[in-house]
């Protein structure tokens, strides 16, 4: 059952520690050597092609999705490649076999990520990565876009970019559970060649980041608002790591709110979900809205009149992107 983001991963740096912070720190230590054992036992393969990783520090909510389209887009537009496809463990999905998956897929066998990204590349998934990347050669990929791989040892990656929320930064910089990161922030950086810093650094993430390592600054924008009516009355809701993000770009967008409703991230949403939030638009004469990520786990007969706010990862400079991807392809 999927959780929602505690408060104290996020609390602000001046506020008391709470109780359930300082009960789970303990566990917080297992944690760390569950993770140094893992990363340090794996065997690394390696495929003929290279693969571009695109993961995060913190357990979700970061913009690794958007950013990972947006990298795939400027490697086609900049004919770096010519078919880059996505390599995805399918998390939230029940599927355990490596195959490509198509977009007709459910959510609850593939997962709610894969199938956005196959809407744009053809996208594999697989538990084992290295299986994964072996299919994606023989169906004739030219490059691995690794969504969310950065703690898993068991294929080389040729490149790693860190994907940091500029809003959220790194919490309390606590690993799980009594926080939100899956490592220590010093073994990522050391693994690390190169950041992406989504909106603005309200955290002061770049102090942390050592100045050897590259950083790209990136923002979250509306590519097209032409298929959305911002006089019609919304119910909106949305299952990420951090809804409110959503909200927050409903509101700047000035969209008609008349509710919202958050879920846990990756939520599989039921029919009593769906038929509450109908009965609720329908009592404030609205429609629902939700993400393009929530869309794909919305069971298919409650998918009619459930329009979508489309969003995309825009780089600040576009240019330094593709000088850095180049130069360290040629390494």
């Amino acid at each position: 059952m999927p959780l929602k983001t505690p408060q104290f991963w996020y609390r602000s740096p001046s506020s008391p520690t709470p109780l359930i912070e300082k009960f789970l720190t303990p566990f917080s230590m297992l944690y760390q050597l569950g993770q140094n054992m893992n990363l340090g036992s794996r065997h690394t393969n390696t495929v003929d092609i290279p693969v571009i990783c695109i993961g995060n520090i913190t357990a979700g909510g970061s913009g690794k999705t958007p950013t990972i389209i947006a990298l795939h887009k400027l490697l086609i537009k900049y004919n770096i490649f010519q078919s880059p496809y996505f390599l995805s463990r399918g998390y939230g999905g029940s599927e355990n076999q490596t195959r490509c998956i198509d977009i007709q897929d459910d959510a609850k066998e593939v997962g709610d990520e894969p199938l956005l990204l196959a809407s744009h590349s053809k996208t594999i998934i697989s538990v084992n990565r290295y299986n994964g990347a072996k299919l994606m050669c023989e169906l004739g990929a030219d490059c691995i876009l690794m969504d969310d791989g950065f703690q898993n040892a068991s294929l080389h990656k040729d490149i790693s970019l860190l994907v940091i929320d500029g809003t959220t930064g790194l919490g309390n910089k606590k690993l799980l559970p009594s926080g939100p990161l899956r490592e220590p922030i010093n073994s990522a950086f050391e693994r690390t060649q190169a950041v992406v810093i989504i909106g603005d650094d309200q955290t002061n993430i770049m102090s942390l980041i050592p100045a050897h390592i590259p950083t790209f600054n990136a923002s979250i924008q509306v590519p097209d608002m032409q298929t959305i009516n911002r006089e019609q009355k919304y119910v909106a809701f949305a299952g990420l790591g951090h809804p409110q993000k959503f909200y927050n770009t409903l509101k700047q967008n000035n969209m008609n709110i008349a509710t919202f409703h958050e879920f846990a991230d990756h939520h599989p949403y039921s029919p009593k979900d769906m038929n509450k939030l109908i009965n609720e638009a329908q009592q404030n004469n609205a429609k629902l809205l939700t993400t393009e990520k929530d869309f794909q786990r919305i069971p298919h007969d409650y998918r009619n009149n459930i329009d979508t706010f489309p969003i995309e990862l825009v780089w600040e400079d576009e240019g330094s992107v593709i000088n850095f991807l180049k130069n360290e392809l040629k390494r």
